[in-house]
């Protein structure tokens, strides 16, 4: 039998209350410092995650073949540089020609509307084309103009030396985090209470999985859902197919984010059709076959992706997926949104552990 203690001499922190209270207010404080800094812990967070991602096939591979991990990893992050650097440089062209043709071509989109429906955009056009004028000589002096270029260079000096830095300081933290994971992961567990360690490793080990299943298997979707709908919207002649394709396989990270581009899909092809035929275009093929690519691209993404790559573990329903995904938005902005679905998650596997069995305990006594 365990040691009593008296009332009057117990420390605040050895009262079950107050030291629950007392670790609740420790972790919102510092979530609220994070948040405050978060431009500083934005790549140290990203690094966190693609170590947390990467780390089952870095383990995998040390424990099966022998590899030492910083190898492994060096050898990870090459593959990954090199395949983006080819994947930019085969696709970024097509891409880049698509984005500055929309944007030059928005004008003459405006000009139809109002001519079909009687609408006064002149301010609003004029703008636009300024703006596309303007992207169009951006955009010229980089890929077309050598000397030119340099006066572009030093205006976005700032943001350019700003994105390049932020995105070698992922992949420096990242070869660190992966480096030291599964050591820093060991001695942690040293300084969890004897008593509650193997319960406290459970509850974790139930966060990694739903954390790492999720940003794992969304990233594999998105790239999937990306191709699907680009090769879809090609083939039924909406325009900019490969643009807004990759644009919505990437908010397709984020659960019903990506149902924002297919109205898009649908006005772009209806538009190019007024302006090239200048006729009513059919429903048909204006509405019709854009629609039925997303839907059937949407469903397999339900019903067969997911369930697939990622088996359902974050065991939340659609319905509490929304709520959360428009909470962590009006929160946290676009890292709102992309990390609400995992912390929601950890949030729910802590209520189901610690919070619900108390209570029930204490419905069947009551």
């Amino acid at each position: 039998m365990p040691p009593t203690i008296d009332s009057e001499n117990r420390h605040l922190w050895q009262i079950t209350a107050a030291r629950d209270l007392i670790i609740l207010a420790l972790i919102a404080s510092l979530l609220w410092f994070l948040y405050l800094l978060r431009d500083i812990f934005i790549p140290l967070l990203l690094a966190l995650v693609l170590a947390h991602v990467f780390n089952p096939l870095i383990t995998w591979l040390e424990r099966k073949w022998g590899c030492p991990r910083p190898l492994t990893i060096t050898v990870l992050l090459a593959i990954v540089v090199l395949g983006c650097s080819a994947l930019f440089a085969w696709l970024g062209p097509l891409l880049v020609a698509q984005m500055t043709d929309l944007v030059l071509r928005l004008p003459d989109y405006l000009r139809t509307l109002a001519s079909t429906y009687g609408i006064d955009l002149t301010q609003l056009e004029s703008a636009i084309r300024q703006y596309g004028l303007n992207l169009q000589q951006i955009l010229g002096r980089i890929f077309k103009t050598t000397g030119r270029a340099l006066g572009f260079v030093s205006t976005v000096f700032g943001i350019a030396t700003y994105l390049i830095l932020s995105v070698a300081l992922v992949l420096v933290y990242f070869f660190f985090f992966a480096w030291g994971f599964n050591g820093a992961a060991y001695r942690l567990s040293k300084y969890l209470p004897q008593s509650r360690r193997e319960r406290i490793v459970e509850i974790v080990s139930q966060m990694d999985q739903a954390i790492g299943s999720f940003f794992r298997g969304r990233l594999v979707i998105a790239c999937i859902m990306g191709a699907l709908l680009s090769i879809g919207w090609f083939w039924t002649g909406v325009p900019y197919w490969f643009f807004l394709g990759m644009v919505t396989g990437l908010l397709n990270v984020v659960p019903y984010l990506s149902i924002l581009t297919w109205p898009f899909a649908v006005l772009l092809k209806y538009l190019e059709t007024m302006n090239d035929s200048g006729g009513n275009p059919g429903f048909v093929s204006i509405v019709v076959w854009p629609t039925v690519v997303y839907v059937a691209v949407q469903l397999s993404e339900g019903w067969f992706l997911t369930p697939w790559i990622q088996s359902g573990q974050t065991n939340m329903s659609a319905a509490t997926i929304l709520i959360v995904v428009l909470i962590g938005g009006a929160l946290g902005g676009v890292w709102g949104l992309l990390f609400a679905i995992p912390i929601a998650a950890c949030i729910k596997i802590l209520v189901n552990e610690l919070v619900l069995p108390p209570l029930r305990s204490w419905a069947t006594k009551h």
